[in-house]
């Protein structure tokens, strides 16, 4: 059994006007809010045994969750800060899922591949990669970011399951890669220029992904194919959450 953190702290500005909350995790899509879709899924893939809510405290006060999942209140919306609020309640020799508050097609299936999957390989980290062709298939309507690899080309998902160890020490270096995330040349530079130059050339594996990020981030990490694209069917844009809604509006 795992211990999952649903990282409720993001905040969507033009969510506001759409539903009446900023909050993520709190909007109502299909009737419900989008965190109860995913502790839903959680709690039916029958592999999780506390789901933490990991939230601003501020502005959670009067939202009622399912009583499946427990409320860890923090103080920013920081998602490095967020994580290591969830992780000081949890034991510290074990593994923790973490999952983001915006993929509401979340389902316990994927849960189930994911996890099983990373029971097959020794590693301190996972994080799931999408072929593109699967996405596709399942949302066509959908824009999603691809990154090309002789392997394939491929998504990130929204999960990761890591030691909870590793998340303690690697605090600082969390922080440093969360405010590069939007500084390309930046995160470039972090990287290294051999291995920017085997992207743009296309030569650039899987293998080489892990193995220079293992290096930087001083733990072993591994990508997981995943087949079930859900997982990386979040909301970025207006154009996700239109979707999603036509989605939902269909299902019923």
């Amino acid at each position: 059994m795992y211990n999952a953190v649903i990282l409720a702290g993001g905040k969507t500005p033009w969510l506001q006007k759409a539903v009446g909350t900023n909050i993520r995790a709190l909007a109502p899509l299909g009737g419900r809010r989008l965190v109860e879709y995913i502790i839903d899924a959680l709690d039916r893939s029958g592999m999780i045994d506390r789901i933490i809510v990991a939230a601003d405290s501020s502005e959670w006060e009067a939202a009622v969750l399912p009583q499946r999942a427990e409320l860890v209140a923090v103080k920013t919306a920081s998602m490095p800060e967020t994580a290591a609020a969830a992780v000081a309640v949890l034991p510290a020799d074990g593994k923790i899922l973490f999952v983001c508050d915006d993929i509401p097609l979340l389902t316990a299936a994927a849960v189930q591949d994911f996890l099983r999957q990373t029971e097959t390989v020794a590693a301190d980290a996972y994080y799931p990669v999408i072929p593109e062709a699967d996405c596709a298939r399942a949302f066509s309507g959908a824009q999603r970011t691809y990154v090309t690899l002789p392997d394939g080309r491929f998504t990130g998902g929204n999960l990761m399951l890591i030691k909870a160890a590793v998340v303690a020490r690697s605090l600082d270096k969390a922080r440093d890669i969360f405010a590069r995330r939007k500084k390309p040349w930046e995160l470039c530079g972090w990287l290294g220029f051999g291995f920017v130059l085997k992207f743009l050339l296309h030569r650039l594996t899987l293998a080489d992904v892990e193995r220079r990020a293992s290096e930087l981030l001083e733990f072993k990490g591994k990508a997981i194919v995943s087949h079930y694209p859900e997982i990386g069917m979040d909301i970025d844009k207006e154009e996700d959450w239109q979707l999603l809604q036509s989605y939902f509006k269909n299902r019923k």
